[in-house]
């Protein structure tokens, strides 16, 4: 939930993203933003104002890290507009898991596509002190994903536990 204050008047927002059944992690979108303002903040400071890890770059031609770093970015952003389209089809039943789609090759495809996201910036500027950054996102985005998937547990019990034994959590898998 957000509070803004607007002329002395506190407004509740509550999220929108809200599909059904399963809960986000009470904080999550606070997470995210702490995740992202980390990384950015050493990515950018590593890679244009103090370089202090960027020497491997001039080892890889420029033209390969941008086409790296664009290949990663339009795999990270489709992850991330296939699974939107996916959670809030009108379609879709709340009260159902869904296992189709991307959902049957990985668990939490969004967190994923932004992941891979940084991941490309990672390779654009080859800062290895993006690197930590990387990490403290992906350890806060798995603590989100584990709360999010210990409630599906509870809501979808056996069913739950069969396609987490069939579907990674982060490295997809396309035998499905």
């Amino acid at each position: 939930m957000l509070k803004i204050l607007i002329k002395s008047k506190v407004v509740k927002l509550e999220s929108i993203h809200k599909r059904g059944v399963g809960k986000e992690h009470p904080k999550g979108h606070l997470i995210q933003l702490i995740a992202g303002i980390i990384f950015f903040l050493i990515w950018i400071l590593d890679s244009f104002i103090f370089m202090f890890s960027t020497g491997l770059g001039s080892y890889i031609d420029f033209i390969i890290r941008i086409i790296l770093c664009l290949s990663l970015l339009i795999i990270g952003l489709f992850l991330i507009f296939r699974t939107g389209h996916i959670l809030f089809n009108k379609e879709n039943v709340p009260s159902k898991l869904i296992k189709k789609g991307i959902f049957a090759h990985t668990r939490h495809p969004l967190y994923l596509g932004v992941l891979i996201i940084y991941l490309g910036l990672i390779l654009l500027s080859v800062s290895l002190l993006s690197i930590i950054g990387f990490i403290v996102a992906f350890i806060l985005y798995n603590w989100i994903a584990t709360f999010e998937e210990n409630d599906l547990e509870k809501l979808f019990k056996e069913e739950y536990l069969e396609y987490k034994k069939r579907v990674p959590k982060w490295i997809p898998s396309f035998k499905n």
